[in-house]
């Protein structure tokens, strides 16, 4: 389990990258494709091997349904996490989770107004979700959320550094 941890921390680390060079670079190095592959291969891994598979790949479905898949480096990292699932058995899923994990990573694309605006920034709602499953046992799909979310999150704070 521990190494799909840190894969998962490492993939948040890669969206994080390309994140920023298309967002606010708008970088044309092509650099960014190969962090797209790079994260898209390590999400593929995640859904086909992982205990927490579920909740990434309610997570990536969610990002299609938000309509959020909206570069060509990240068109180019969903499909290589598509392709990648090839090389790896069919995930069993729980449908009942899946469908729950989809409405909350769904929630978390939403684009809040006025005093919900934070909930835009923060994206509790796949989190809480996870979390809530501790009570039955599944402590996993926390942890496995947290730790993509800590790799998202970790890049700002090194990129100060990195200049």
């Amino acid at each position: 389990m521990i190494i799909h941890l840190v894969v998962a921390l490492v993939a948040g680390f890669l969206v994080r990258i390309v994140d920023w060079m298309e967002d606010v670079l708008k970088s044309k190095n092509p650099i960014k494709f190969v962090f797209a592959i790079a994260y898209g291969v390590l999400i593929g891994y995640i859904i086909g091997t992982a205990t927490f598979s579920g909740i990434f790949l309610a997570a990536l479905m969610a990002q299609v349904f938000a309509r959020k898949i909206d570069t060509e480096a990240h068109e180019i990292g969903f499909l290589t996490a598509l392709i990648t699932l090839f090389f790896f058995p069919v995930p069993s899923l729980d449908f009942t989770l899946f469908m729950y994990f989809l409405v909350l990573a769904f929630l978390d694309e939403a684009d809040f107004i006025g005093k919900l605006r934070p909930l835009t920034k923060y994206r509790p709602f796949l989190k809480v979700g996870a979390l809530a499953l501790v009570l039955i046992g599944r402590w996993d799909y926390f942890i496995g959320i947290m730790a993509f979310d800590i790799g998202y999150e970790i890049f700002p704070v090194l990129k100060k550094y990195i200049k």
